[in-house]
C-alpha cells in the first residue's frame, strides 16, 4: 500500500512539475533591433526639390515613408542583413529662358516644375540595439 501511495504521490509532482515547465515557456522570440533610416539626397542636375517625400522599403515590403528628409524609424527588425530601399517620384523646379520666333527672350527666366525619378537603396546588418542607416538617394532621371 506504501509503494502504491508513493507511486501516485510521485508521477503526480512529476505530471505537476511537467504542467509548469511546459504551460511557462512562451516561446523562443527572435532578436530584433531598432533601425534609424536617414536619407542621404544627391541631386545631380541641381534642381530644387518640391517634394521630398520618400517611400521607404525593407526587404521589397514597404514600411513608411520620411517627409521632408526626416530620419525614419523602424522597431523590431530581426537581426540579419536586410536590404532598405528608398524611392521618390517627385517634382523639381528649374529656371529656363523662354525662346519666342527664334529669338531668346532676356526676361528673368520662367520656373518650371520637372518630375524627377529618386531612387537608392543600401544592404546592413541589423544588430541588437540601436542601428543607423544611410540610405544615398540619387535623383536626376527626368520622367517624360
Amino acid at each position: 500500500m506504501r509503494k502504491i501511495l508513493f507511486k501516485y504521490l510521485l508521477l503526480t509532482a512529476l505530471a505537476i512539475f511537467l504542467f509548469l515547465v511546459l504551460t511557462s515557456c512562451n516561446g523562443v522570440t527572435p532578436e530584433t533591433g531598432i533601425v534609424t533610416i536617414t536619407i542621404d539626397e544627391n541631386i545631380i542636375m541641381g534642381k530644387k526639390m518640391v517634394l521630398a517625400i520618400y517611400y521607404i522599403y525593407m526587404d521589397d515590403v514597404y514600411q513608411g515613408m520620411s517627409i521632408d528628409l526626416e530620419p525614419f524609424t523602424l522597431a523590431a527588425v530581426p537581426v540579419g542583413v536586410h536590404t532598405f530601399v528608398a524611392s521618390n517620384y517627385s517634382l523639381a523646379e528649374d529656371s529656363v529662358n523662354l525662346k519666342y520666333q527664334d529669338n531668346l527672350q532676356k526676361e528673368p527666366a520662367e520656373k518650371i516644375v520637372i518630375p524627377l525619378n529618386c531612387y537608392g537603396s543600401v544592404t546592413y546588418e541589423v544588430n541588437t540595439g540601436i542601428n543607423y542607416v544611410t540610405i544615398p538617394v540619387y535623383c536626376g532621371g527626368a520622367i517624360y
